[in-house]
C-alpha cells in the first residue's frame, strides 16, 4: 500500500509544478521573442519609414511662380480635405466647445475614428503645428507596423529546422534577411499604402497599426492557450475606438482564437468558453461606446453611417465586389496574396494541431494559418461596406501589410527545401530577392517612378490636397469679408452661415456656422430621406432639408477669372457632373432659383490690386446687405444668367 502524502508534501509538489510551468513558458516566450538582430531591424524600419514619407511628400511638390521668382509648394502640407475634418473637431474639443463642427453647433460624430480625433486634440493642446504633429504620429504608426511584422516573421512565424537538417545557420540567416528586405519593399514600395497611412494625415495609419498588432496578439493568444490574453484585450479596446468596422474585425480576432481551440482538440462549447473573457471585453466596450454616443449625440450609430451607408445590402455588395476588382487590377500582387492566404488557410486547417500527434514542428504553419484566416476575413470588410470613392483604395490599405506576410512564408519555405540546396546559395537568394522586389515596385498602378516623374499621373490624390488648401484659403477670405460687413453694419450682422460641399479645409478656418450639405457633419442632412445610392459616400443630399437649413452662403469656390454667366458658376457648371448628380437637380429647382443668386466676391489690396476672387451663391434676402454697403477690401457683383 502506497504511503499517503501529507498536505504539505502535496502543496510543495503543486508549487514545483507551477514553477516548472512558469519556467517553461518564460523559455518559450524568450525563444519566440528572441528575434535575430531585432534592434537592427527596428533601426532599418525607422530609416525606411522616413525615406518613404520623404518620397511621398516629394510627389506632391508643385512649382509656384511668385513675385520673387519660382519656388516649390508642397500640396500635402495641410493633409487632404477629410483630414481637416478631424482637425476641426479636435480644435473645437481643445477649445472647450465639445465634439461639434463649429462653435455653438450641435454635437455630431462626423469623424470616422474617435481615437484618432482624440490624438489630434492632444496635438492641438501641445503644438500650433498640428500638421507636423500628425505626420510625425503617422510616421511612428508606420514604423510600428514594420517592427511588428518583422517580429512576427522572425518570432511566432520563425522557420524551425529539424536537428538533422543539412541547412546551415548562415544559409538560414541569409534567407531570413531576404524575407526582411522583401517585407520592407512590400510595405513601402506601395504608393497607395504609404500615401494613405502618412501624408494624407488621415486615421489610416492608426487603423493599420492597431489591426496589425491586434492580429498578431490574436495569433499569439490562439497558439498558446495557457497564457493570459491581456494584450489582446487591450487591442480590442483600441480597435473599437479606432474605426466603425471594428465591431466586425474584433469578432474576427475572437473567432480566430476559437477556431484554434477547436483545432487543438477542444469541443466547440469549450472553445467558445475559452474566449468568453474576450467576448465580455468586446461587449462591455461596445455597450459603453453606444450608451455614451446615444446620450451625447442622440443616436446609436455614428453620423457618418447615416450619411454614407445605403441600407440595401446587395447594393453595397455589388459596389464592394467592383471595388475589389479594381483593387486587384491596380495591384496585381494583391490577387496572388489573397490566393496564397487561401492556400495557407486550407493547408493549415487540414493538418492536426494536437500536441500528441507530434506536430510540434508545425507551430509556424499554425501561426501563418491563423494570420491568413484574419487577413482574408478582415479584407472582406470593404466588400461588405461597398468600398470607397477615393483613389488608391483606402479601405484595403490596413490589410496590405498582413497580405504580404503569407507570401513571404512561402518564399522562405521554398528557399529552404532540403532537396534544393542550390537555391540557398547567396547569389541565387540575392537575385531572387532583387527580382521579386523589382516586380513589387513596378507591378502596380501607378508605381513610385511614375509618380516621381510627374504629380499629374492619374489616379492621384492631388485634388484632395488642393481641396484642403483651397478650402482653408476660402475660409480665411470669407472671415475677412464677414469682419468688414460686420464693421460696416455696426455689428448688427453676425457670422453668415455657410453651406459647403467639400467641408474639411473651409470648416477648419471659417469662424461661422458651417453646414455640411452632404450630411457627414450635419445631423439633419444625414438623417434626411433617401437610399444613399449614387455617388459613393456623397448621396445624402436632400433638397427639402437644404431649404430647411437655408444657409446664407452656399458652395464657395476660388476662381482665377470672372465667370461670364451663372451657367459657369460652381457647382452647376460644365465639368462638374459629379456635383450635379450629388445635388439631385438643385439648380433646376424653382425654390433655389427664387431664393439664391450667384455672386463674385473679389478681394483687393489697399492699392486696388486683385488678390483673390471666388464665386458663391447668396440668399437673395442678403443681397441688399452685401451690395449696398461696400467694404474697404471687397467688391461683390451678381452674376446674371446671360452676362456677356
Amino acid at each position: 500500500m502506497a504511503k499517503q502524502k501529507t498536505y504539505s508534501q502535496r502543496k510543495h509538489e503543486r508549487s514545483l509544478r507551477r514553477k516548472k510551468e512558469h519556467q517553461d513558458q518564460r523559455t518559450e516566450d524568450k525563444e519566440e521573442s528572441d528575434v535575430p538582430l531585432l534592434n537592427v531591424r527596428i533601426a532599418i524600419s525607422a530609416v525606411v519609414t522616413l525615406l518613404a514619407i520623404a518620397v511621398a511628400l516629394k510627389v506632391y511638390e508643385v512649382p509656384v511662380e511668385g513675385a520673387s521668382g519660382s519656388s516649390r509648394l508642397n500640396m500635402a502640407g495641410a493633409g487632404i480635405d477629410d483630414a481637416n475634418i478631424f482637425f476641426t473637431y479636435a480644435k473645437n474639443v481643445a477649445e472647450g466647445h465639445g465634439a461639434v463642427y463649429y462653435a455653438g453647433g450641435q454635437p455630431v460624430e462626423g469623424y470616422s475614428s474617435t481615437l484618432f480625433m482624440l490624438l489630434c486634440t492632444v496635438g492641438m493642446l501641445v503644438t500650433t503645428n498640428i500638421e507636423f504633429y500628425v505626420l510625425l504620429m503617422n510616421a511612428l504608426f508606420m514604423c510600428g507596423v514594420l517592427v511588428t511584422l518583422q517580429a512576427f516573421l522572425h518570432g511566432l512565424a520563425r522557420e524551425r529546422l529539424p536537428d538533422e537538417s543539412s541547412i546551415t545557420v548562415r544559409q538560414l540567416r541569409i534567407v531570413n534577411w531576404a524575407a526582411s528586405i522583401l517585407l520592407w519593399v512590400w510595405v513601402v514600395g506601395s504608393p497607395g499604402f504609404v500615401i494613405w497611412t502618412t501624408v494624407t494625415m488621415m486615421d489610416v495609419g492608426l487603423w493599420t497599426l492597431v489591426f496589425t498588432a491586434g492580429s498578431v496578439a490574436a495569433v499569439s493568444s490562439a497558439l498558446h492557450p495557457q497564457r493570459t490574453s491581456g494584450s489582446l484585450h487591450a487591442w480590442i479596446v483600441l480597435m473599437l475606438l479606432t474605426r466603425p468596422e471594428s465591431y466586425y474585425l474584433c469578432l474576427v480576432w475572437i473567432g480566430a482564437v476559437a477556431v484554434a481551440r477547436v483545432k487543438q482538440g477542444n469541443r466547440v462549447t469549450a472553445a467558445v468558453g475559452a474566449v468568453k473573457f474576450q467576448l465580455l471585453t468586446f461587449l462591455a466596450v461596445v455597450v459603453g461606446i453606444t450608451v455614451c454616443r446615444y446620450f451625447y449625440f442622440g443616436y446609436l450609430l455614428p453620423n457618418t453611417y447615416y450619411a454614407k451607408v445605403s441600407s440595401d445590402f446587395f447594393y453595397n455588395l455589388k459596389l464592394g465586389f467592383g471595388y475589389l476588382g479594381e483593387f486587384v487590377k491596380a495591384e496585381p500582387w494583391a490577387g496572388l496574396a489573397f490566393l496564397l492566404c487561401g492556400v495557407a488557410l486550407i493547408r493549415g486547417l487540414g493538418t492536426s494541431w494536437k500536441p500528441e500527434d507530434g506536430n510540434a514542428a508545425g507551430s509556424t504553419q499554425q501561426a501563418v494559418t491563423m494570420l491568413a484566416f484574419i487577413t482574408l476575413l478582415g479584407a472582406v470588410t470593404p466588400i461588405l461596406t461597398g468600398g470607397d470613392h477615393f483613389n488608391y483604395f483606402r479601405f484595403f490599405q490596413p490589410y496590405w501589410p498582413l497580405m504580404g506576410i503569407i507570401g513571404l512564408y512561402f518564399f522562405r519555405k521554398y528557399l529552404l527545401i532540403e532537396s534544393l540546396p542550390t537555391m540557398r546559395k547567396p547569389i541565387r537568394v540575392g537575385l531572387t530577392t532583387v527580382a521579386l522586389a523589382g516586380t513589387m515596385l513596378l507591378a502596380q498602378t501607378p508605381p513610385w517612378p511614375a509618380l516621381l516623374q510627374s504629380p499629374t499621373v492619374q489616379p492621384t490624390l492631388m485634388n484632395e490636397f488642393q481641396l484642403a488648401l483651397g478650402g482653408r484659403h476660402l475660409g480665411e477670405l470669407l472671415n475677412q469679408w464677414n469682419d468688414e460687413i460686420s464693421e460696416q453694419s455696426a455689428g448688427e450682422t453676425g457670422r453668415l452661415s455657410l453651406g459647403t460641399l467639400t467641408t474639411g479645409g473651409v470648416g477648419y478656418t471659417y469662424a461661422g456656422p458651417v453646414l455640411d450639405m452632404l450630411g457627414l457633419n450635419n445631423v439633419q442632412m444625414a438623417h434626411s430621406q433617401g437610399d444613399r445610392k449614387g455617388n459613393k459616400n456623397h448621396a445624402a443630399f436632400h433638397k427639402d432639408t437644404f431649404f430647411e437649413l437655408s444657409p446664407d452662403l452656399f458652395a464657395p469656390r476660388s476662381q482665377r477669372k470672372r465667370p461670364t454667366s451663372r451657367a459657369e458658376v460652381f457647382p452647376f457648371s460644365k465639368g462638374n457632373e459629379f456635383w450635379i448628380e450629388a445635388l439631385k437637380g438643385l439648380d433646376e429647382d424653382p425654390r433655389f432659383l427664387a431664393q439664391y443668386a450667384p455672386v463674385e466676391l473679389v478681394q483687393r489690396s489697399d492699392d486696388g490690386a486683385v488678390q483673390r476672387r471666388c464665386t458663391l451663391w447668396v440668399r437673395k434676402s442678403l443681397l441688399p446687405l452685401v451690395l449696398e454697403k461696400p467694404t474697404p477690401h471687397f467688391s461683390v457683383s451678381v452674376i446674371t444668367a446671360n452676362e456677356q
